[in-house]
């Protein structure tokens, strides 16, 4: 399936066009529909969520981000945001 504008689910309507953009190729490369289920500010937000709330150390945290089999799952904007989408 491809997917297009009409896909996303933009629960804070904080996407501009270029980040739709983006979201849109990341979930069509990675086969993924755009449902966004978590919105982080920066990787110190994630970090809150994910090392203080969950538990995780920042070093897992950080491969769950960039180096495992569900890292398809987040988004990373050239401006730091990160979106965690449904998989």
């Amino acid at each position: 399936m491809t997917y297009s504008n009409e896909h996303i689910d933009d629960y804070k309507s904080k996407l501009s066009d270029t980040d739709k953009t983006i979201l849109l190729e990341h979930c069509n490369e990675y086969n993924i529909k755009p449902t966004i289920c978590a919105w982080y500010d920066d990787i110190e937000d994630f970090y809150s969520d994910w090392v203080d709330e969950v538990g995780y150390s920042k070093k897992a945290a950080d491969e769950l981000l960039h180096n495992n089999a569900d890292s398809d799952q987040f988004v990373i904007f050239n401006d730091g945001r990160i979106l965690r989408l449904v998989k």
